[in-house]
């Protein structure tokens, strides 16, 4: 009879420490996972390769730029000054996401917009990412995502991200915005 409480004991043993080390080992995708840099507005936040402060934050019905282009529907329009930090080898603001709830949304490359620009170590240049939303997210949280390609890297691989929170419902909905030039930061 011991023998089998001690077999049954080991196996309850086995099957927690088991357990144990399934909730504790990483993703398969950890090695590759971005290193995030959390900012708020009007913060200068950094990662290896990339220097940026969202400046304003605005959410429209209507976009234009200085060029005659405009759109209308639901906008999220993020004004920024950004500068590679390291090296302008592949400093392109290729990463400019916006996470909310389970969908994310890509900064649109419509206008004239900051959306790929090419970036100058320390040399902060500015402009404005515009972000094309479904009006059902107006009262939600989202998550700014900003990010560089990785170096040696030409397939999008974040070695570091800046993050910024932004509570779309402490947002004023304007009626229209005016994108900001591309151009060096003041």
């Amino acid at each position: 009879m011991k023998k089998r409480v001690l077999v049954w004991l080991a196996t309850g043993a086995l099957v927690v420490g088991a357990w144990g080390v399934s909730k504790v080992t990483l993703p398969d995708d950890a090695p590759n996972a971005p290193f995030p840099t959390v900012a708020q507005i009007g913060e200068r936040a950094s990662t290896r390769n990339l220097v940026a402060t969202v400046t304003a934050v605005h959410l429209t019905r209507r976009v234009t730029d200085a060029e005659g282009w405009s759109a209308e529907g639901t906008w999220l329009v993020v004004d920024l000054e950004a500068a590679s930090g390291v090296t302008q080898d592949l400093s392109t603001l290729r990463g400019a996401d916006l996470t909310i709830g389970d969908r994310t949304f890509r900064a649109t490359d419509r206008g004239t917009t900051f959306a790929a620009q090419r970036l100058v170590t320390g040399v902060p240049r500015a402009g404005s990412l515009a972000f094309e939303l479904p009006d059902d997210v107006i009262g939600d949280r989202a998550t700014l995502r900003l990010s560089v390609p990785g170096a040696g890297d030409l397939g999008g691989s974040r070695d570091g991200v800046i993050d910024l929170p932004i509570d779309l419902a402490a947002l004023t909905v304007e009626a229209e915005v005016l994108l900001d030039e591309n151009g060096w930061a003041r």
